[in-house]
């Protein structure tokens, strides 16, 4: 702890460059001064070649954001009125008053058509556009976020990862936030998510890539609703309803989500496994043809400023999903003493509760001095009661086990930031963050077979403190650099209440370097490069005791040992307008992988996520946008080596394999736009792991009627191509399976706008930096 200490003192002495970000915002009326609802901001460079931002009026109001220092031309054209133009030097934030006058022209009937990409490029970080009529037509932000370029949601669709990366960060209001909370917002409380490849040391040192999603901040003066509602057709019927609305007096502002999610979800695998020291190979295909899924998500929140940048926010979020869940398994298990065909029935009743909240206190204690302070308290509860029968060759369904399973886990957080403006070119950041989690996780299994009781009894206790500091800064305005170290202090230890030892007792403080540096060659090209070290550790509920039957030689199992990833990686990145080419090298201690292995002490196979010795990889990528009067499009290819090794494993030939985006989107009218695109995956030999290729197509048109009432027709993965294959041979198993994905899908939603308002903002940020290992 004193090298905590002692570099806490040291990161309050460290000064920091920065270059500003500007923004340019504004009011449009016409002449009689009412406010104009609808319509096209543009910002080009001074020469009115290259389009820099884009944005659309609502309500009077737009704003453009993160803007450099430099000259623009502003464009604001709305169908009826005459152009707006003006150039604009940009060295501080502006906010205009504009009237707009009618065009002096009148027209019978005119209809006008535009397309903006909702996918955009900058320095290799990709964001998404939410408020674009194809993305905002979707039930959920996790529908959302599969459309992101190298996105990868997992067929039970409660992980994610990105490829090259692993699992992201994900960050809501500049703080971080588990997957959980992500799933409960509304998709309309969204303005954007963006892929931050190359996050800086104010992020958290856990994962190689930031997902951060930035809500809607011009929030309207009175009452404003949103309803959708989505019918789902898969193998079996989804429905989705939500509802998310706010209140403003003009000063405070309440806002509210709620969603119904009425799901019935369809899951299979299949893997045969072969254990040739053991004369052991065994067969199994698991079923699920109806999981009846409910998910009740909400939220609350309250902002109310103090004075001009002075504010107090509170929010919470909840989310309660249970599952009815009857499994079919299939099992073949031949050995020594014979051959065993098996069929089990198990029944599950599975329950999870997720609740956060937080308070933010947010002062400018000067006009070089912003301090943010902030606690949250988490909880996340799951209880699973199974019923497993078995019939063994024919002989008929017995009861064999009843399991009884309870996890719970407390989080609590409390974080620190001050910002130093030393003047207008400088910048300080540095903050400390503590965190204390308690889990507790109960297994009773009754087996009638030997009329066998066993208990599990598990405490996990475990405290992360850290603290950071970052420099960035300009350098004669052509190069921006980036320096941050963060520190973090981490002690675990979780034992079962029947024993003295502890099961696994861990102690250390560990240093995570970034660094960044970006050269612009001129007024359209960058280069950057980035250095990074980070962490990955296991959810809680992945160091917990809960088992899950699979078949009566198969179970699903926790390593309450599992060691955290520590990832060193090195990047590149060239832009060139909208378009950029990447490089990427790391390497990476102690991955973590989903393996079989075989218990000589239960004389049964465990499937369980396990560390293996080392990964290491480089990919090249190459992103292009590209927009022209009604037709977008986004395309992105990389070439991906990687390569997973461990002394038990056998090494198969490493190849490379090739990762392709593509997303085409055509305004047909004024309120009509059509989708089509997806994804390549080739066949990927990853050293120890090989894995099939893929290609995922997809398709979507929506329709505004009547201005407020929003229709859409999507069909996902319409080849039925989203299965995933895997073979491995490790520690003695050799196993080949494939996990099937219910995504083919016919949706058809409707949404609807209800209320009308001025605009106000709100403004909240989580606070715990392990959300997202509440699960």
């Amino acid at each position: 702890m004193k090298y905590l200490y002692w570099l806490i003192f040291c990161f309050a002495i460290v000064p920091t460059y920065c270059q500003n970000e500007y923004t340019i915002s504004g009011n449009v009326t016409d002449e009689n001064g009412h406010l104009i609802s609808l319509g096209d901001v543009l910002l080009y460079d001074i020469n009115q070649k290259d389009l820099v931002k884009y944005t659309q009026l609502l309500d009077g109001e737009f704003k453009l954001e993160g803007l450099l220092e430099n000259s623009y031309h502003l464009i604001i054209s709305i169908l009826g009125y005459q152009d707006y133009t003006e150039e604009i030097i940009l060295n501080e934030n502006i906010e205009l008053q504009i009237v707009l006058k009618e065009a002096l022209t009148q027209l019978e009937d005119v209809e006008v058509v535009a397309a903006k990409n909702p996918i955009t490029n900058r320095n290799g970080n990709l964001k998404i556009d939410t408020q674009n009529p194809i993305f905002s037509s979707m039930p959920d932000p996790i529908d959302v976020l599969a459309k992101l370029p190298n996105v990868q949601i997992s067929a039970d669709r409660e992980s994610i990862s990105i490829i090259g990366k692993g699992t992201p960060l994900i960050y809501l209001g500049g703080q971080r936030i588990s997957f959980e909370e992500f799933a409960t917002l509304s998709v309309d409380a969204i303005e954007s998510i963006e892929l931050i490849n190359n996050p800086s040391s104010k992020y958290e040192a856990e994962g190689r890539a930031v997902l951060l999603v930035v809500r809607k901040r011009n929030l309207q003066k009175g009452i404003k609703v949103n309803t959708s509602e989505t019918v789902s057709f898969r193998r079996n019927i989804n429905n989705y309803f939500n509802t998310n609305g706010n209140y403003s007096n003009g000063k405070s502002i309440l806002q509210g989500n709620f969603g119904f999610n009425d799901l019935g979800q369809w899951e299979s695998h299949t893997f045969a496994f072969n254990i040739p020291e053991e004369d052991i190979f065994s067969d199994y295909l698991v079923l699920i043809p109806l999981n009846m899924r409910q998910e009740f998500n909400g939220g609350l929140g309250f902002f109310h400023p103090l004075k001009k940048d002075d504010h107090v926010s509170f929010n919470t979020t909840f989310r309660r999903q249970t599952n009815k869940a009857p499994i079919e398994t299939e099992t073949l298990i031949r050995s020594e003493e014979g051959e065993d065909n098996v069929s089990s029935e198990s029944k599950n009743d599975n329950t999870k509760d997720y609740f956060s909240s937080n308070f933010n206190y947010n002062a400018r204690l000067s006009k070089e001095f912003n301090l943010f302070t902030g606690f949250q308290y988490s909880s996340f509860k799951q209880t699973l009661d199974t019923e497993v029968s078995n019939n063994f060759n024919q002989a008929g369904f017995n009861l064999d086990e009843i399991r009884e399973q309870e996890y719970k886990i407390n989080s609590l957080a409390f974080r620190v930031d001050l910002e130093h403006s030393v003047s207008d070119n400088l910048k300080w950041e540095f903050g400390a963050n503590l965190n204390e989690a308690r889990a507790v996780a109960f297994t009773k299994i009754q087996e009638f077979e030997g009329n066998t009781e066993t208990i599990f009894d598990f405490d996990y206790n475990e405290k992360l403190h850290s603290a950071y500091s970052a420099l960035s800064g300009n350098v004669k305005n052509w190069i921006d650099y980036n320096l941050g170290l963060r520190i973090e202090y981490n002690k675990v230890t979780g034992q079962l209440e029947s024993e003295v030892s502890p099961l696994v007792e861990r102690e250390n403080t560990n240093l995570f370097p970034k660094a960044g540096l970006n050269i612009k060659l001129d007024s359209t090209k960058t280069i950057s490069v980035n250095f990074a070290r980070s962490i990955s550790r296991p959810n809680f509920s992945g160091t917990s005791t809960i088992r899950t039957f699979i078949n009566p030689f198969l179970e699903g199992v926790n390593d309450v040992n599992l060691l955290p990833t520590l990832s060193n990686e090195l990047s590149a990145n060239f832009q060139w307008k909208n378009k950029s080419i990447n490089l990427t090298y790391y390497r990476n201690a102690n991955p973590t992988y989903f393996t079989i292995q075989y218990d000589d002490g239960l004389e049964r196979a465990i499937l369980s996520t396990i560390n293996l010795e080392k990964e290491s990889g480089f990919s090249a990528g190459l992103t292009l946008p590209f927009s022209h009067k009604k037709w977008t499009s986004t395309n992105t290819v990389s070439l991906i080596y990687n390569k997973i090794e461990d002394g038990t494993a056998d090494l198969g030939n490493t190849n490379p394999y090739v990762y392709a985006y593509s997303n085409q989107q055509f305004a047909i009218a004024k309120d009509t736009t059509i989708a089509f695109g997806g994804w390549l995956l080739t066949r990927r030999q990853e050293g120890i792991f090989q894995r099939n290729n893929m290609l995922v197509l997809d398709a979507t048109v929506t329709k505004t009627l009547f201005k407020k009432l929003q229709c859409a027709i999507r069909l996902n993965d319409i080849t039925r191509a989203m299965n995933f294959e895997e073979s491995y041979s490790i520690n003695g198993v050799e196993a080949e399976g494939v996990y099937f994905a219910d995504a083919k899908e016919m949706a058809f939603s409707v949404k609807y706008v209800f209320g009308n308002s001025k605009v106000t903002k709100f403004k909240n940020k989580d606070v715990d930096e392990n959300l997202d290992r509440i699960n």
